[in-house]
């Protein structure tokens, strides 16, 4: 929705390590991993040195939801924010302080240095916390938290009352294709996927081994519902098969021989160091490519998932007949 906002806050320790306290939820896709290094980027500290704290509603700042593949974009964006914040912060107290023009100062390898005095670098871990003493005895500064937070102000779910037309609900587009090799039995219809490919516009990988994973995980998602998993209800709305006996999903035994995943980089505008969304997408391709595969290689069209051997072996057996 066009109010999905998300927030951040960042505090740093004495020892210019820092804690960012957000409300996404990790769930697997390594988000923790990229929020630290967006702050990283900001703030030239170490990953390591930085702890993205798990949710607690009762001191973590609000997020929307972990859902629509928005948490690194929308998150993402908050903690860039809340990491500049602080980096503006520092340089604020560096002029009070030290009298040098913020314009001038940037941040590396944990130092506060100025583009023109060479020799000029501040350690972050001597002021960050207890701040800088003037020559009077008197200190400038103090604990630096900063505060970030996003709402994508330019979307809108109202319509257009003159021509009825939609408004702009979504936020962006991820976009990837697709391809599989695919062996079937005629007798049996088992299926067998020697290959398969994904290649997805992650906008700016920021993790490049994170979205590997995503993509590969994801497609291999996709294949399961296509393939095995099924709920199936008797007449009176009972599920039938609650439990993994009779609920199939795939082991490691039925993967692909093969997963190629590609990563695509057009970076999104709106997304940190342009990063877009694509954890979810990846699930998409995998009914349309295995039902095109299957109707290549037999001439039949399945149009139920999930496409199960039973469903393949009558229906070539129907056709055969026909």
């Amino acid at each position: 929705p066009p109010n999905a906002s998300s927030s951040a806050f960042l505090k740093f320790n004495e020892d210019a390590s820092l804690n960012i306290l957000v409300s996404g939820m990790e769930i697997g896709q390594g988000y923790l991993t990229v929020l630290a290094q967006i702050a990283a980027e900001v703030l030239s500290v170490p990953v390591e040195k930085i702890r993205v704290e798990t949710p607690d509603t009762d001191r973590n700042p609000y997020e929307w939801q972990t859902v629509a593949s928005h948490v690194t974009w929308g998150c993402g964006n908050a903690v860039k924010q809340a990491a500049e914040d602080a980096r503006e912060q520092i340089f604020d107290l560096i002029e009070r302080a030290k009298g040098k023009k913020r314009d001038e100062l940037y941040l590396e390898d944990e130092c506060v240095r100025s583009k023109v005095e060479k020799d000029f670098s501040l350690p972050l871990k001597n002021f960050i916390i207890s701040g800088i003493q003037k020559e009077d005895g008197t200190f400038r500064g103090g604990p630096i938290i900063g505060r970030g937070m996003f709402m994508p102000e330019f979307a809108s779910a109202l319509s257009d009352p003159e021509t009825s037309q939609g408004g702009h609900p979504n936020v962006h587009y991820t976009v990837g294709a697709a391809a599989v090799k695919i062996e079937v039995d005629k007798q049996t219809g088992k299926v067998k996927i020697p290959k398969v490919v994904l290649a997805v516009d992650c906008g700016k990988a920021i993790n490049p081994d994170l979205v590997n994973g995503q993509i590969t995980g994801g497609i291999l998602q996709g294949i399961a519902t296509v393939l095995y998993e099924d709920m199936r209800f008797d007449n009176k709305g009972k599920l039938i098969n609650a439990n993994f006996s009779d609920y199939k999903i795939p082991t490691a035994m039925d993967i692909p021989d093969e997963v190629v995943p590609i990563i695509i980089e057009v970076a999104q505008p709106d997304g940190p160091y342009g990063a877009r969304g694509m954890g979810e997408h990846t699930m998409i391709p995998a009914a349309p490519i295995i039902a095109n595969a299957v109707e290549d290689a037999l001439g039949i069209r399945i149009k139920s998932m999930p496409i199960t051997a039973e469903k393949i072996a009558l229906a070539v057996k129907n056709r055969n007949e026909n």
